[in-house]
């Protein structure tokens, strides 16, 4: 190959590459990279939080406090207790002597699963077992799922 031609395939090359490098920045121009605008501080992003209810008593559902109420009528008082796989919980109960109510508030204390018993007396000599499955966040937050 003589050397005219190696300037000619040279000169030939360096102008396709111009052209294509050209090409690809109009081509690259024509899309449009936007960012997405965000107004105010991350401080009150996260204070916008969703807000959990104070108690519930569904299930799947996170709030402080997971109620469960339940009927019984012993004749002296009542009685109620409760066995756990996991100590992260907290629980309380209220009884209503006049409608003969159970009122159980259960909160969690640490984070973690809990296959939970709940027992409580319905006359003086049957006891009514509830299993359930509690479920504590990080927060604190309680969610019964079974």
């Amino acid at each position: 190959m003589t050397s005219t031609k190696k300037i000619a395939i040279t000169f030939v090359s360096g102008i396709l590459t111009l052209i294509m490098a050209t090409s690809a920045s109009f081509f690259l121009a024509g899309f449009r990279a936007d960012a997405a605008e965000y107004k105010g501080s991350a401080q009150a992003h996260a204070s916008q939080k969703m807000e959990l209810p104070e108690k519930t008593t569904k299930l799947n559902q996170f709030a402080k406090a997971y109620y469960f109420k339940a009927t019984g009528k012993p004749s002296k008082g009542y009685d109620w207790t409760y066995k756990t796989d996991c100590n992260n919980v907290k629980v309380k109960c209220k009884y209503d002597f006049t409608a003969h109510k159970y009122t159980f508030k259960i909160t969690g204390t640490s984070y973690g699963l809990n296959h939970f018993t709940l027992k409580y007396k319905t006359s003086d000599t049957k006891w009514e077992s509830v299993k359930m499955t509690l479920f504590v966040d990080s927060e604190k937050n309680i969610m019964r799922t079974s």
